[in-house]
């Protein structure tokens, strides 16, 4: 698979930080608390980005831009319309050949890919030195052989994250091992082993570490990977900040938020003071995970040799919504999800979780998709507002959950359908609430953010906003391709090295 690469002049190194905003990376650097990302600041441009074609205005439009959509206009330089990618586990064809790495690795540039979305299948034409995509791959098949144990516990973990996991944690622990093989150090390994004895004696306060283990993990793998197979073009991708964000906004500046309780803090709070003195706990961790990029980056750069161009980019921002009034969006597991949808005489069909709730059925027929759409469209709590947002893209039906709400704390739920009227389901056999008042406090917004630093090179900046579908572009320039027929230029390339 491994071939002889050619030589470059400049080498590229993409840390994607998924939804890391803005706001807080400002802060946090003012206060002196990102020392690596200032140096970046300081000598490197840094750019706003946008999602071109996006309407803020539209119902529920941070689901428009979910990051498994943008990251693969960062990648291609296509928009979400063209690309057409909308969950994970769907058929890839739009992309592959088409992400920057593959349009590298064909000219004999060498690449090196871990964890980045909707990058499955790995793939090479011989200049791809390891290939590792996302944990919510089909399977866990990637290169070199070194990295598939990390890749298999990934994908276990991811595919099995729901309230039945417990079930499987032998298997889970025996892959976990394993995962040593693939550069992840034993402390690391000790720290995941150690997570739910943790949560255990500590309570709620430990929980978002669990957010944090993904990213320990990959950064081992990377850097074992890294060094050794030094490729030209390399991308590692990490999502911890878009996690605490969505968490813990309300916690980290409760000052931006009513006093007032949503419906999920009505199931465990009597009074806003109660809950603040909860939220009190977790006031830090959007802080904790900054400083954890940052201590990324600084390992990046006394790795680097002078002739390579940082990249850290985000993709998308995220913006604080008050749960009180603006979302509804407690943390739910979807399970006995075959009896739910056999209720509705659904047969044939697989089913992967994305981001449980959310769900990939796979069917043998587009007939047989077409018809499942439409019954699982008439699932409703709330008559007239679906149970699920479904999409279907040829055999493929993509769901995403809608949580009912309560008019009442301790209201009990029934799943009903638009035209049988004779199904009556408890809607909590399927949908489990998670047992602490974890819920979203922000979501996605279009403007995210791209940061280019390197040693050795000076580089000149060419715009100050971009669109994402220019990055793919603008990478490409630095090794003195041109963009490719399919990329949708708009203000390409961002910047430059100066010669």
């Amino acid at each position: 698979m491994i071939s002889k690469a050619r030589s470059t002049d400049v080498s590229v190194l993409f840390l994607e930080i998924n939804e890391a905003e803005k706001y807080f990376l400002d802060k946090f650097v003012a206060e002196g608390k990102l020392p690596n990302l200032k140096r970046m600041l300081d000598g490197g441009v840094f750019f706003r980005t946008r999602v071109p074609g996006w309407d803020a205005g539209a119902e529920k439009a941070w689901r428009h831009i979910s990051p498994w959509i943008i990251w693969p206009s960062v990648y291609t330089g296509m928009s979400p319309e063209t690309h057409g990618l909308v969950g994970f586990g769907q058929d890839p064809a739009n992309v592959v050949g088409r992400c920057v790495w593959d349009v590298l690795d064909g000219e004999g540039i060498s690449t090196g890919i871990l964890g980045c979305l909707m990058s499955y299948p790995p793939r090479t034409r011989g200049a791809g030195r390891y290939y590792v995509p996302e944990s919510l791959a089909d399977d866990p098949d990637c290169f070199p052989e070194e990295a598939r144990a990390l890749q298999e516990f990934c994908v276990f973990s991811a595919r099995n994250y729901s309230e039945s996991f417990s079930v499987k944690a032998l298997e889970a622990v025996r892959l976990l091992l394993k995962t040593q093989k693939s550069g992840v150090r034993l402390s690391t390994v000790m720290k995941t082993l150690s997570q739910v004895p943790s949560e255990v004696v500590k309570g709620p306060a430990s929980h978002p570490e669990r957010a944090m283990l993904h990213s320990y993990l990959v950064w081992d793998a990377f850097e074992k990977l890294y060094p050794a197979h030094k490729p030209a073009y390399a991308a590692v991708h990490m999502n911890h900040v878009a996690y605490m964000q969505h968490r813990y906004w309300r916690a980290a500046e409760p000052e931006r938020f009513e006093d007032a309780l949503s419906l999920t803090d009505q199931r465990f709070f009597g009074t806003v003071d109660q809950r603040k003195a909860y939220e009190l706990k977790f006031s830090r961790w959007i802080e904790k995970s900054f400083q954890y990029t940052d201590e990324v980056v600084g390992r990046i750069l006394a790795m680097v040799d002078p002739n390579t161009v940082l990249l850290v980019g985000t993709a998308l921002g995220q913006r604080p919504f008050d749960p009180a009034k603006e979302i509804h969006n407690p943390v739910v597991r979807l399970v006995r999800e075959r009896e739910l949808f056999g209720a509705l005489g659904l047969d044939e069909y697989v089913v992967l979780h994305q981001m449980n709730p959310d769900v990939t059925i796979n069917f043998q027929s587009e007939a047989s998709a077409t018809r499942a759409a439409e019954l699982v469209r008439g699932l409703e709590v709330h008559p007239g507002e679906g149970l699920f947002t479904v999409q279907q893209k040829r055999t493929q039906l993509f769901l995403e959950l809608n949580m009912p709400r309560r008019r009442a704390k301790d209201e009990r739920f029934t799943i009903r359908h638009g035209t049988n009227r004779d199904l009556a389901l408890d809607f909590h056999r399927f949908i489990h609430e998670h047992p602490t008042a974890d819920q979203s406090t922000a979501h996605h917004k279009d403007s995210g953010w791209l940061l280019a630093y390197s040693p050795g090179l000076a580089l000149e900046q060419r715009a100050k906003v971009i669109s994402v579908t220019d990055i793919a572009p603008t990478i490409l320039s630095l090794f003195g391709l041109p963009a490719q027929p399919w990329m949708e230029v708009h203000d390409a390339p961002a910047f430059a090295v100066k010669r």
